[in-house]
C-alpha cells in the first residue's frame, strides 16, 4: 500500500478573504500569488519581487496573528522585535487590508450582541467569556469570537469532504484527519485516480469567492511524501 495525503492550501486565510470580502487579499489568491509575500509587500510597501526572506516571515506571522487575534505584545515576542515595531506592523496590516478589520469588528459586535458567533454554514459557538469581568478571560473570548467563523468553517468543510469521499470510493481507506489534511492508504494502482477524486471533493466541499486549492502528496510512509 501507499499513503496519499491531501492538504488544503492556506484554507483559513482563504476563508477569511471570503468572509471579509477583502479585495486585496482576494486578488492575491485569484492570481495564485504567494500570500505571505503578497502581505509582506503590502506591509513594507515594496514590490513583490523585492520581498526579502525576513519580510516574508513577518508577512506570514501577520497573516496568522490576524486569524488568532494576536496583540502587539505577543507579536513582538514572536517576531523578536520591539513592541513599537509590532504595533506598527499591525497598523500597516489593517491599513492595507481594511475590510478584514471591518469584518473582525462586525463579528465581535455580533458576538457581544447575540452571545455566539457562527461558521459560514451556521454552526454556532457560544462565547460566555465575552461577559467575564476578568480582562484576560474576556480577551480570550474576543479572540475565539473572531477565530471561530474562520477555523470553524474550515472544520465544517473538511468534514463535508470526508463524507463525500467516503461515499465515492472504496479503493482507498481514510486513516487520519489532521486539521486541514486527510491521509489515505491506497493500493498503488488506484492511487492516482483516487487522488483526483479526493482533490475534487475537497476543493468543492464549499464554494468560496476565492479559489480553494488542495495539494496532494504520496509516499511509502508519512515522513517520505513527495508531491503528486
Amino acid at each position: 500500500k501507499v499513503l496519499l495525503a491531501a492538504d488544503y492550501s492556506q484554507i483559513e486565510l482563504r476563508i477569511m478573504a471570503h468572509l471579509a470580502d477583502d479585495p486585496v487579499l482576494k486578488k492575491a489568491f485569484a492570481e495564485g500569488l504567494d500570500i505571505h509575500s503578497a502581505t509582506a509587500s503590502k506591509i513594507f510597501k515594496v514590490p513583490l519581487e523585492k520581498v526579502t526572506r525576513e519580510q516574508r516571515m513577518v508577512g506570514k506571522t501577520m497573516n496568522f496573528a490576524t486569524l488568532y487575534g494576536q496583540g502587539p505584545h505577543a507579536l513582538s515576542r514572536q517576531l523578536k522585535v520591539p513592541f513599537e515595531a509590532a504595533q506598527q506592523y499591525i497598523l500597516e496590516y489593517f491599513e492595507q487590508f481594511p475590510k478584514i478589520r471591518e469584518w473582525m469588528q462586525k463579528t465581535l459586535e455580533e458576538g457581544y450582541e447575540k452571545g455566539y458567533v457562527e461558521t459560514l454554514w451556521g454552526r454556532r459557538r457560544y462565547i460566555p467569556e465575552l461577559q467575564a469581568s476578568n480582562r484576560m478571560i474576556k480577551s480570550a473570548g474576543e479572540r475565539a469570537a473572531v477565530n471561530h467563523p474562520v477555523q470553524g468553517t474550515a472544520a465544517d468543510m473538511i468534514k463535508k469532504a470526508m463524507v463525500e469521499i467516503d461515499k465515492a470510493s472504496s479503493a482507498c481507506s481514510m486513516i487520519l484527519q489532521v486539521h486541514d489534511e486527510l491521509l489515505f492508504e491506497c493500493t498503488p494502482k488506484s492511487v492516482k485516480e483516487v487522488a483526483q477524486m479526493v482533490k475534487s471533493k475537497m476543493e468543492n466541499a464549499l464554494k468560496l469567492s476565492v479559489p480553494v486549492v488542495v495539494d496532494l502528496k504520496i509516499g511509502p510512509n508519512w515522513g517520505e511524501m513527495k508531491p503528486l
